[in-house]
């Protein structure tokens, strides 16, 4: 009895000191986890990125004030966009508003649900002081200008660490259809594509060159009451959105004209189509894929199925999530059939029926 006695005890000191190990673990493992900002779920920020931004101040945006005319053209877009999906979330967002140069030609307004980007627009600036939307989109991630990207990039191909000790600079800029992210360390300036984050291969003359440019107003929705327009549902295609999941769409022949009603039309058959600008690709961010396409229609015309007065902006990219104005893209490149026919196109917020009138 006494021996049982005493492996009774042995064990019990056994048990304890195993639950006090346990504890002890338990609580050491909390304390070293990040804070519970970094360790949301669904969160995309590292520890590695939370120090950058903190010792590295030179990699931020700075926010600017916005005119009472651009915040006007800012809420009539967000209100018109927010009808229909995939912009259903922008009805109550607030907004922050960045200046991208060079110059003072245009804004990135971020659309906000508390922290989290759900979306964004680029609006720029014309000669007779109106404005003009040069491009949108909607999603919480793969967006341009995402700051948290760019410094999981930067240190993925080592071209910023935490304990850089030199001089840094960082500016938002817009060439015609590029995001760009202009990189300054000491005296080695870097430009990144800021959409789908790669180095670019660009001298400074070859940069000032591109980033000069301006797209065409007249085919862009415009500020001003007589030039209102609101949005029809966006098509979606449904296809392939990586260019180089298959490399054959380069022996398709060049479609020589794409029109509003043509667009619809190959999206529904094809489900996307490629884009490329040969010999200028970079300057673009192409080759990329069409996904979608979203008509604005005048506002005494938005109940019509006349798509001859439409404004178009083509659902571009990864996931399709930014929609880039089709006339500027006529012009800048050319469009190709993928070489297998997809499933047909769905049209966001209508029935499938009238996708295919």
């Amino acid at each position: 009895m006494k021996i049982k006695a005493r492996q009774t005890g042995a064990l019990g000191r056994r048990g304890r000191l195993l639950v006090c190990l346990t504890l002890g673990l338990t609580l050491f493992a909390a304390s070293a986890s990040p804070p519970p900002a970094l360790a949301a779920a669904g969160s995309r920020i590292t520890v590695t990125q939370a120090v950058m931004q903190e010792t590295l101040p030179g990699l931020v945006m700075k926010p600017a004030a916005a005119t009472e005319t651009l915040q006007d053209f800012i809420r009539l877009t967000i209100s018109q966009l927010s009808a229909n999906a995939p912009f259903k979330a922008w009805k109550d967002a607030r907004t922050e508003v960045f200046p991208l140069g060079p110059g003072t030609r245009s804004w990135l307004i971020n659309v906000m649900n508390g922290e989290q980007r759900i979306g964004y627009l680029i609006i720029s600036a014309t000669d007779n002081s109106g404005y003009v939307l040069s491009e949108y989109g909607a999603g919480t991630y793969g967006l341009p200008y995402s700051m948290s990207e760019l410094r999981q990039y930067l240190v993925q191909e080592g071209l910023l660490t935490s304990n850089y000790s030199g001089t840094i600079g960082l500016s938002a800029l817009y060439a015609p259809l590029l995001p760009v992210w202009k990189l300054t360390l000491e005296n080695k300036t870097i430009y990144l594509n800021a959409s789908v984050l790669q180095v670019l291969p660009w001298s400074l003359s070859q940069a000032k060159g591109i980033l000069s440019g301006q797209l065409d107003a007249t085919a862009l929705v415009s500020s001003g009451q007589d030039q209102i327009r609101k949005p029809s549902p966006a098509l979606l295609g449904g296809g392939q959105d990586d260019p180089y999941a298959d490399l054959l769409w380069l022996t398709a022949p060049e479609l020589k004209s794409i029109s509003v009603a043509s667009l619809n039309a190959l999206l529904t058959a094809r489900g996307s189509l490629a884009f490329q600008a040969a010999g200028h690709n970079d300057a673009l961010g192409a080759p990329f894929m069409i996904t979608g396409c979203q008509s604005w229609l005048p506002a005494a015309a938005s109940g019509s199925t006349d798509k001859s007065q439409a404004i178009a902006y083509a659902a571009a990219g990864p996931g399709g999530k930014r929609y880039l104005p089709l006339a500027a893209l006529q012009k800048s490149g050319t469009f190709h059939k993928p070489p297998l026919p997809l499933s047909g196109g769905t049209a966001l917020g209508v029935a499938l029926s009238t996708v295919h009138r």
